[in-house]
C-alpha cells in the first residue's frame, strides 16, 4: 500500500512543479545523510531560494507560485507558515513524527499530479510538512492522503522534472 496526494496545479507545468518539489526534498535528504541535525541550526545553502522565501527565512521576493501556494495552504490547513528550520528538522533521521517517505510523482491529467508516498500502510500519518511543500511549490489544491494499492501506481506515468 502507498499513500497518494491529488494535486491540482496553478499552472499546467508538471515537470517544473515536480522539479521544484524534488529539489527541496533532495536538500533535506542531503542534510539527513550528512548528519547535520546534531549541529543546532541547520545549514540552508542547498535549499532553493523560492522555498526559503515562502518559509519567511529570507528577504528574497516571493515567487508568484509560492505566494499563491502559501496562501492556499493557509486557507486549507493552517494560518501558520512553516519556518524553514522547523520544516527541515522533520527530516532528522531520529525524528519519529514524520510518517512518510517520497515514492513518486505521476501525471493525472492537465494541471493534475499525483504525489505518492510510502506511509508504511498507515491511512493517517503526520504529513503537514509535505503538504506545505506541495502547496508552496505551486499547488492550487492538495487532497489526501488516500491509501492506494501499488498496482494503481504501477499503471501511471511518472513525471520527470
Amino acid at each position: 500500500m502507498l499513500s497518494v496526494f491529488e494535486v491540482v496545479l496553478a499552472i499546467d507545468d508538471s515537470p517544473a512543479y515536480v522539479r521544484r518539489t524534488r529539489a527541496v526534498l533532495a536538500a533535506a535528504l542531503d542534510l539527513a545523510i550528512a548528519g547535520a541535525f546534531d549541529e543546532g541550526e541547520l545549514p540552508t545553502g542547498g535549499i532553493p531560494a523560492w522555498f526559503m522565501a515562502a518559509s519567511g527565512s529570507t528577504e528574497a521576493a516571493l515567487t508568484e507560485f509560492s505566494r499563491r501556494g502559501r496562501d492556499r495552504y493557509h486557507a486549507a490547513v493552517s494560518e501558520k507558515s512553516w519556518d524553514v528550520q522547523w520544516w527541515l528538522f522533520e527530516f532528522d533521521p531520529d525524528n519519529e513524527f514524520r510518517g512518510w517517505s517520497w515514492w513518486d510523482a505521476t501525471q493525472a491529467g492537465a494541471r493534475r499530479v499525483r504525489i505518492w508516498a510510502d506511509s508504511w500502510g498507515e491511512s493517517f500519518f503526520a504529513c503537514d510538512e509535505l503538504r506545505w511543500l506541495l502547496y508552496t511549490a505551486g499547488a492550487e489544491e492538495v487532497a489526501g492522503p488516500f491509501l492506494a494499492d501499488t498496482s494503481e501506481w504501477e499503471r501511471e506515468v511518472s513525471v520527470h522534472g
